[in-house]
């Protein structure tokens, strides 16, 4: 197993270090933390075992290796196993947001009410996006999800931007920005990933 650490997570600490956020950026860090071994225990759960773990500022990438039955790319059982995996995440915040309404710990249920609001969104490469990439692929061509996915990221990355521009006004949180266009960088990155497999089909059907 490999841990790979993207150092623009400490640029995130610093933005809030600036913010004075300090206390409730280290609450909502430990419940990031939480929410990613989620995804492993869910892993773990389906019998999977860790290949590597990047850690970024939008939170770990993880990937497990598959057993010979899941390999097939068309597999449902595969991408029920992805589905199953990252859903992992968004439900540990579920469950902790209702330990602390038990407790009566708003700073329990805020760190994880955030975490899980960004996370559940649809947008690629989050929890959110990944869950409706695979479910569309149950039924759909890859060559098609690509396709809806990317339009789906972008339309609610602008939403997205819209609201956290309001937010950062409201809140005069500098870190709300840095987050924001972290995810527009992730997105253009998933737009040339994109690009590449439409070129790569265009590739295929020329040779036919």
């Amino acid at each position: 197993m490999k841990i790979k650490i993207d150092f623009k997570i400490f640029l995130l600490i610093f933005c809030y270090i600036l913010t004075n956020n300090i206390e409730a950026f280290s609450i909502i860090f430990i419940f990031m933390i939480i929410h990613e071994i989620s995804h492993v225990l869910f892993g773990i759960i389906l019998g999977l075992s860790l290949r590597k773990i990047n850690l970024s500022i939008a939170g770990f990438r993880i990937e497990f290796i598959e057993k010979e039955v899941t390999l097939n790319k068309k597999s449902k059982k595969r991408l029920k196993n992805k589905i199953f995996i990252d859903l992992g995440g968004p439900i540990s915040n579920l469950f902790f947001m209702v330990i602390g309404l038990i407790l009566k710990k708003e700073n329990i249920v805020y760190a994880n009410l955030i975490i899980f609001l960004i996370n559940i969104l649809p947008i690629l490469p989050l929890d959110g996006g990944r869950v409706l990439k695979n479910l569309l692929m149950l039924k759909y061509s890859f060559k098609k999800v690509n396709n809806i996915m990317i339009e789906i990221s972008k339309y609610n990355l602008i939403i997205l931007t819209i609201i956290s521009s309001l937010a950062i006004l409201y809140v005069k949180n500098i870190s709300i920005a840095i987050f924001v266009i972290y995810l527009w960088i992730l997105y253009i990155k998933e737009r040339q990933k994109s690009d590449m497999v439409k070129n790569m089909y265009k590739v295929i059907g020329n040779r036919k």
